[in-house]
């Protein structure tokens, strides 16, 4: 196990939980949230999967096949029981509106038990939107507990539940952008997406710089192939902070399944420069966009890219076989010379 804690710069607690994601080389291994204390931990070689994960997480299975979103709620694997594996793994925050955090594992720990110590938020300059809402700061207690009850359902994915509390906290507080967002995605999971739906724009009226709605938002419209709607929503997040990996991804997947191939392409390739561990299909996704524009050493660049980081994706045995057809088309075409190195 490894623990740690999240604070604010200032030293106060975290108002929100925050998701922390445990990185070894270009794979997340686990993602978890921080409890509204600002503590975290991971387990190793329990035989199970992580349950404690953030519902705004994104893996592998994000982008289907068929071009769509999905967004889940589980299937982060667990690393094994030795802790000496994680060596050199590093601890990832990757926040709207707050400068990233890093940190590396460089101790071997002691009975498999690790305190990495404490994990600084501060905030990005220049940016306005952020992960953490202010209406947070300002909750009545009541409101708050029922948010933390939420919380703590939702770890314990008891979802009915979790909608209650969450449900309890907004009547309490109709300002509760952070309460209204979890509402959300609680409903998505419960199959209420046109309830998810309202809830993420009453989470975006109550803070209209709060980012996290506007990207699940976007998500739920990608998903149900409201590509326009998804490509606004995405972009309106980007206003708010231009850092967000995962809005410029859906503004490209939306982008794309409109047929709007440069606009794709440049969202795509922004999201490509950010840190982008989560969502390796972002080169799946440029593959097929260079592909459908006969650009085969592009597209063979980021085949090899998406098996990089994602060797064992959802991806990688359709993407094996897809690369093959790619450079013969790059062969036959004379553009063979361009392709990178095996």
């Amino acid at each position: 196990m490894i623990y740690g804690r999240v604070t604010m710069e200032n030293g106060e607690r975290v108002p929100e939980p925050v998701p922390v994601a445990l990185i070894c080389g270009w794979q997340t291994l686990q993602m978890v949230q921080t409890d509204l204390k600002g503590q975290f931990q991971f387990q190793f070689g329990m035989g199970n999967y992580q349950t404690d994960t953030d519902f705004s997480a994104v893996n592998d299975s994000t982008l289907t096949s068929n071009g769509s979103s999905t967004n889940p709620q589980s299937g982060f694997v667990t690393y094994g029981s030795s802790d000496m594996k994680l060596f050199g793994c590093e601890l990832s925050i990757m926040e709207s509106g707050f400068l990233p955090v890093t940190k590396v594992i460089t101790q071997p720990g002691s009975l498999g038990v690790m305190d990495l110590g404490t994990l600084v938020l501060q905030r990005l300059a220049g940016v306005q939107g952020s992960a953490i809402s202010v209406t947070s700061l300002m909750v009545p207690g009541n409101a708050r507990k029922e948010f933390e009850k939420g919380e703590s359902a939702t770890r314990n994915r008891q979802f009915k539940s979790a909608a209650e509390h969450f449900q309890k906290a907004v009547n309490l507080y109709d300002k509760y952008a952070a309460a209204w967002n979890d509402l959300g995605k609680v409903q998505l999971i419960l199959n209420q997406p046109d309830d998810a739906d309202k809830d993420f724009q009453k989470a975006i009226d109550a803070d209209p710089h709060y980012t996290p709605p506007y990207v699940n938002l976007a998500d739920l419209e990608l998903r149900h192939e409201r590509y326009e709607s998804a490509a606004e929503t995405a972009k309106r997040a980007l206003t708010e902070d231009p850092n967000i990996e995962f809005a410029e991804f859906i503004e490209a997947a939306a982008d794309y399944k409109l047929k709007r191939l440069d606009e794709a392409e440049k969202c795509a390739r922004n999201a490509q420069e950010l840190p982008h561990q989560q969502i390796p299909q972002i080169h799946a996704l440029l593959a097929q966009i260079y592909v459908e524009k006969h650009d085969y050493p592009s597209a063979a660049a980021q085949m090899r890219a998406y098996l990089k980081e994602s060797p064992k994706g959802q991806f990688a045995e359709t993407i094996k076989t897809s690369l093959g057809q790619v450079e013969n088309a790059a062969a036959q075409t004379g553009n063979n010379s361009a392709l990178p190195a095996q």
